[in-house]
């Protein structure tokens, strides 16, 4: 009867572990876009809303063409989140991002990212080589970027620049950590803007 009553209370424990196994939900998978339309620039246009620009294509390195956002990098080795995620291909995320700072800061509509509709003529073009993006999070936010300008037709680019970035998150966390990299963009569009201002000529 003992023996019997032992194999009963085992069996029940074991169905409520299993079961308790079925229902324990997994954490919540957070996604981000460094693309934030209110952080779009008022326009400070010095030039015409005639000017055209095309953004891309971008590059990446490999670590960052996953889902999973991957953080570190100073040393050459990067950490991945398993919840917290991109909400797109970043290429085309980094490149949205850019066209708007640029359209709000040169004051020009006229912007299209890679791949381009065939039938859009550009004044110029923004070519852009992200050579890491990272830092800690809740400590600091990296991005260096390699940047050219180009126009269509011509096979030397007017100039090629590199940009050295940095951001202190305001807080801990990821979401966090994605801000500081949006307001590093934002100061990459006002380099690129300015430098457009400079030699481009709508």
């Amino acid at each position: 009867m003992n023996s019997r009553l032992h194999r009963l209370a085992a069996t029940g424990l074991l169905a409520g572990v299993l079961l308790t196994g079925c229902f324990a939900t997994s954490p919540q998978v957070s996604y981000y876009s460094l693309y934030a339309p209110a952080q779009k620039p008022a326009s400070t246009a010095t030039t015409t809303g005639s000017l055209g620009l095309s953004v891309g294509p971008v590059t990446i390195p490999d670590i960052l063409k996953q889902e999973k956002i991957a953080t570190g990098g100073a040393d050459g080795r990067y950490r991945t989140a398993e919840y917290h995620r991109w909400s797109g291909e970043l290429d085309r995320d980094l490149a949205r991002a850019v066209a708007e700072q640029l359209a709000g800061n040169l004051g020009t509509e006229r912007v299209a990212i890679f791949p381009w509709d065939q039938t859009f003529v550009a004044d110029c073009r923004v070519y852009l080589d992200i050579l890491s993006m990272g830092g800690e999070v809740g400590k600091e936010a990296t991005l260096n970027v390699r940047w050219a300008l180009g126009k269509p037709g011509e096979a030397q680019p007017l100039l090629i620049r590199r940009s050295d970035l940095r951001e202190t998150p305001a807080e801990a966390g990821y979401g966090a950590w994605v801000t500081a990299q949006q307001r590093n963009l934002a100061k990459l569009g006002q380099e690129i803007a300015t430098a457009i201002r400079e030699n481009v000529k709508p």
